[in-house]
């Protein structure tokens, strides 16, 4: 059954013009025949009426029981193996049923949805289901029902079939599946069958919020098995392994209890692992929480040479600070573990020994979380250690490069850089970034040469003075990779242009990711070290000819480098920069002199303090408090506030080198005492009780609040500083939802740790004060894994709700599916309006033709008549 239909029937209201019409022609002064003026009155008539039609959007609407049907298939790492097969036999049924005009289409999803045959009469699917290009750690059944929106066409019923475990790791597809009624289309929802697969996982491990320490507490974790098998289970304490237990998990929940009575203090992080016989996924066989123990405050000692940090550790021990020591390469990877200190030193430590991911989280535990740094001196520390242009730059005090005019010998430096194919990527584009720090490190006094090699050497930058660093800047990012890798005439080149500057240093670095072709490497080098020139290698990933470069620095008495990441290249770029120029290091005796009173340098005998005997030149920020200088009135002991924390630079040493004297001077230990406590992280959380706790894809935080009498604190400003796995800061608000209590929650969409910088104030005591701080805490949450592997089931009553909403059904026959009621059918609405314009201007026409010819004269339609 076909109805006409007008969209927009206001305009009906033009329907008066046509008796109008007719009373204009009835009045007419135009000598015509009668039927002439009738024929015409209708042929206007009829041009209005259309144009009203017109402009009143009429439709043809028409009904269609016509069905088009989109497969949607869950491709995710949660479904059973054999869920492909399913959907092939679906598949092929639904190919002999599709007949003209039926349409049937087909898409697979996990992360993502892609579409892998479009729905059209007679598909011909595809023999192999799969594989996805997108992730399938992910379950998005909302990102499949929006591909259907789109996708399906608006002339037939729509129908969608899920293939699915209902397990929906992001989205709300429940929700979005109301909205896709409206759009006409119902879903079915198909379970697949369950695999008879082995599977361990750890749902959860559950560990108080805050425990005292000293005080023993239990580790809880709740393991899953489908059936029963051995197992072992390693707990892990910070990284370390404390416990370890061999056991037989029965089918279904295990809870596992592990006591733990000395578990030291800070933020403390645990990590259940198990290892059973009978499994197959092992993504979900980890997890872990987060406790803080309350104790002594803790500081995290990184010393270039381990050996050395005996002067600084004794020292503070003898002021009751804690100190943990570690080595250089020792820090932290993961800002939970940084958490756990309150301060963080380091000492003579060289940039490349701390990764560029490394620094950005040293920087976030500052910022971020209120931690305290403190940068100590020497030959390996702050410029002279590569720190230029790094974010522990921008978190300490001072610049690594000074600002002061001071004469200095000149320098020549020569980069010689590998250009070759492999070197395509972040590599080639990390290496420009190094040779333009190391042109913004020279001063105008100094020279520059730049040569990219692949099969042949090329000049990107000819030998010159630096002053001219916009131009040499540009000419260095025009460097792309290709080719293939031959060192030696470039360091030929190198030598030649370099043996021709009258510079007091002449310094060559060479970067390589290659073996190279054959050369006389040590003749070449030999005639660099008799022109007085120096040289250094750097070797870039495991396909580097390590031997050759090592020899190459020894022959060239300079440094070798190796680096399996790209990022470290600036740093030893600009390490390399500073150390050849020798302008940032000064080794005389000085005493150090008091520029700025603070309560770091109080109480301390200053008149009583030995000879410094060297530190490195840096320059103070705007905003920074310099405490103490050199004779020279370079900062010898600068800080300032960096975000929620603070930081320090102290640019003599603290060892046996620059400061020796220093070491049996009474004032050494309560010096860096005074200097260590006020940059430490400090906790107040008295009265308080904190949860913690993950509900589903979120992270919810609840604190309660009491006092001295155990009556609920109400109306304290609640914020909290959230620090996600990716370093990302976002600021939550918790709001008062109880008496003394103030919650809030947070998405939590990626694997790591959460971590909460949370600070309560309370009002002011008194008109116009501030507000004062009540709490200053940080505690944090874990998520081990995916949700995606979390589930061993199939989640009946997901699908059941989600086809139910849409009017569709769960586990159709293929007779539901395309069984149409008379209320199912699609109306099909076509749009007449330019027809009906076409139907006006061919009137048109006539009309004009009519009122032109003189059809009277020649006896059409008899005599002409006039009214009126």
């Amino acid at each position: 059954m076909s109805i006409f239909e007008i969209e927009s029937p206001l305009w009906l209201i033009l329907l008066f013009l046509l008796p109008l019409i007719l009373i204009i022609l009835r009045v007419s002064l135009v000598d015509s025949p009668r039927l002439q003026l009738i024929i015409s009155g209708l042929i206007r008539c009829s041009i209005v009426l259309l144009l009203i039609l017109a402009l009143g959007r009429a439709l043809w609407v028409t009904h269609s029981d016509h069905v088009a049907v989109l497969v949607l298939a869950d491709l995710s790492d949660s479904v059973p193996e054999k869920a492909p097969d399913q959907v092939k036999t679906f598949l092929s049924e639904l190919e002999k049923r599709v007949s003209n005009p039926s349409k049937a289409g087909l898409a697979v999803f996990a992360s993502t949805a892609e579409m892998v045959h479009p729905v059209e009469n007679h598909p011909k699917f595809p023999e192999v289901i799969g594989p996805l290009k997108a992730g399938k750690e992910e379950t998005s059944i909302e990102d499949a029902l929006l591909l259907a929106r789109e996708t399906m066409p608006n002339d037939s019923v729509n129908r969608v079939v899920l293939f699915t475990d209902g397990n929906e790791t992001r989205g709300d597809s429940i929700d979005f599946a109301k909205r896709l009624s409206q759009h006409g289309i119902q879903v079915f929802t198909q379970r697949y069958e369950a695999d008879e697969k082995d599977e361990v996982l750890l749902e959860d491990l559950l560990v108080p919020s805050e425990v005292k320490k000293g005080q023993s507490f239990n580790v809880t974790a709740v393991a899953h098995s489908v059936r029963e098998t051995s197992a072992t289970l390693i707990l892990y304490r910070d990284g370390f392994k404390v416990q370890e237990r061999e056991m037989t998990l029965e089918a279904g929940k295990n809870n596992l209890v592990f006591q733990e009575n000395n578990p030291g203090d800070g933020l403390t992080k645990y990590e259940l692992h198990v290892k059973a016989e009978k499994d197959f996924y092992s993504d979900n066989n980890v997890s872990s929480g987060v406790v803080f123990i309350s104790g002594e405050p803790k500081v995290l000692l990184l010393e270039g040479e381990e050996r050395e940090a005996r002067y600084l550790s004794r020292a503070l021990g003898a002021e009751n600070i804690r100190v943990e020591v570690r080595e250089g390469k020792g820090m932290p990877g993961t800002l939970d573990e940084l958490a756990a200190y309150d301060a963080v030193i380091f000492s003579d430590v060289p940039a490349p020994d701390v990764s560029v991911q490394q620094m950005n989280l040293l920087r976030s535990y500052v910022e971020d979380l209120g931690g305290g740094f403190v940068m100590i001196g020497g030959e390996e520390s702050f410029g002279l250690g590569g720190y230029y242009r790094t974010s522990i730059e921008d978190a300490l005090p001072v610049r690594m490069r000074s600002e002061k005019k001071k004469e200095t010998p000149s320098l020549a430096m020569m980069l010689i850089i590998d250009k070759s194919g492999s070197m395509s990527g972040e590599k080639v584009q990390l290496a420009k970034e190094a040779a333009i720090s190391t042109v913004e490190l020279l001063s105008d006094r100094d020279y520059v040469g730049v040569i990219a090699f692949d099969g042949a050497p090329y000049w990107v930058v000819d030998m010159q003075g630096a002053g001219n660093r916009l131009g040499i800047v540009q000419a260095i990012e025009s460097i792309e990779a290709s080719g293939g890798t031959n060192m030696y005439p470039a360091m030929e080149e190198g030598y030649t242009a370099l043996s021709q500057i009258p510079a007091a240093y002449k310094h060559v670095i060479l970067l390589t990711d290659g073996i190279s072709q054959p050369g006389d490497f040590g003749g070449v080098v030999d005639r660099m070290v008799n022109e007085l020139m120096t040289v250094s290698t750097v070797a870039v990933g495991e396909g580097a000819d390590t031997n050759l470069l090592q020899d190459i620095a020894r022959w060239g008495r300079g440094r070798y480098y190796f680096t399996a990441d790209a990022y470290d290249i600036p740093q030893i770029f600009t390490k390399e920069t500073v150390t050849a120029s020798k302008s940032s290091l000064v080794e005389e005796p000085f005493l150090p002199m008091v520029f700025h009173p603070h309560q770091v340098i109080d109480s301390i005998d200053w008149d009583t303090a030995p000879f410094l005997f060297g530190y490195v030149v840096t320059s103070p920020k705007s905003t920074a408090e310099v405490l103490l200088v050199s004779e020279r009135g370079d900062p010898l002991l600068a800080t300032w506030r960096f975000g929620l924390g603070r930081t320090v630079a102290f640019t003599s040493d603290a060892k046996s080198r620059w400061a020796a004297d220093w070491l049996t001077w009474p004032g050494y230990g309560k010096f860096w005492a005074q200097v260590i406590r006020d940059v430490m992280r400090t906790s107040q959380n008295q009265g308080t009780e904190t949860s913690l706790t993950v509900q589903g894809n979120d992270g919810a935080v609840s604190i309660d609040n009491v006092d001295g009498n155990g009556r609920f604190i109400n109306g304290l400003e609640t914020t909290a500083q959230l620090i996600r796995p990716n370093l990302e800061v976002a600021t939550l608000r918790l709001n008062q939802s109880a008496p003394g209590r103030y919650e809030t929650q947070f998405p939590m969409t990626d694997t790591g740790s959460y971590l909460l910088k949370i600070r309560q104030t309370a009002p002011p005591t008194e008109e116009g004060g501030e507000r004062q701080t009540l709490t200053d805490f940080t505690r944090g949450v874990t998520i081990s894994y995916k949700p995606e592997y979390r589930h061993l089931s199939t989640d009946e009553g997901f699908l059941s709700e989600l086809a139910t909403v849409t009017g569709g059904a769960p586990n159709p026959t293929m007779d539901r599916i395309f069984n149409v009621s008379e209320d199912e059918r699609v109306a099909i609405r076509k749009q007449l309006w330019p027809w009906l314009l076409m139907a006006a201007l061919i009137l048109f026409v006539l009309d004009v033709a009519l009122r032109r010819l003189d059809l009277a004269g020649k006896g059409l339609f008899g005599s002409p008549q006039r009214y009126g």
